[in-house]
């Protein structure tokens, strides 16, 4: 006959057991769940080059652009021609390499549908190493986390709100330098007028 303390040894090993296979198989899941997450995509990367041009005009025909000159510095070509904040020109450009894509629809979406057919916003970038993209913007998605856009008159994806935004406030704050304000002078006190003083 089999003592009551084998049994309880017995009961510890199997749950030992069955504790460790439990693990074993949630670490697999998690190493396998790692290992398919991808990070985040861009609708331009890095391999595109230096940008050269950034052109955007709304459905409005509202224009803006800015291009290095010989310099490598940029200018503001419209709404009208001048020298460009660098610091701004430089955060916009660096904002076209940040457009993040939440999602990739289907090629064969009703463009009507997203606001691509006559797009709200389109964007033209040209690169120094001579590629060229479009960005067509349509309407928000449903829960305005995204617009939807075609790239290249090809592939339609949602793109995050925020980055769109800030490159389309171009067109009503291009990036000009600011003006500087002149410090207030102090005025000229004017001297009181002299009192002559009476002779007794």
């Amino acid at each position: 006959m089999v003592k009551r303390s084998t049994w309880i040894l017995l009961v510890i090993l199997a749950l030992a057991v069955g504790a460790y296979f439990l693990v074993n198989n949630l670490s697999s899941k998690g190493k396998s769940l790692t290992q398919t997450a991808t990070p985040g995509n861009f609708l331009i990367t890095q391999a595109q080059g230096l940008l050269q041009s950034l052109h955007i005009v709304d459905a409005k025909g509202n224009t803006f652009q800015m291009q290095r000159d010989l310099s490598k510095q940029w200018v503001i070509i419209a709404p009208s021609s001048g020298a460009a904040d660098q610091g701004l020109a430089g955060a916009a450009e660096t904002q076209v390499g940040a457009l993040s894509i939440v999602t990739t629809l289907s090629s064969t979406s009703d463009l009507s549908t997203l606001g691509l057919s006559a797009p709200a916003f389109t964007l033209d970038l040209v690169f120094v190493n001579g590629q060229t993209h479009k960005i067509e913007v349509g309407n928000l998605t449903p829960t305005s986390s995204g617009y939807y856009v075609r790239f290249d008159s090809g592939k339609i994806y949602v793109v995050e709100k925020s980055g769109i935004d800030s490159l389309v406030n171009l067109l009503t704050s291009p990036p000009f330098p600011a003006t500087a304000t002149p410090f207030p002078t102090a005025e000229t006190a004017t001297p009181a007028p002299e009192v002559a003083t009476p002779t007794p």
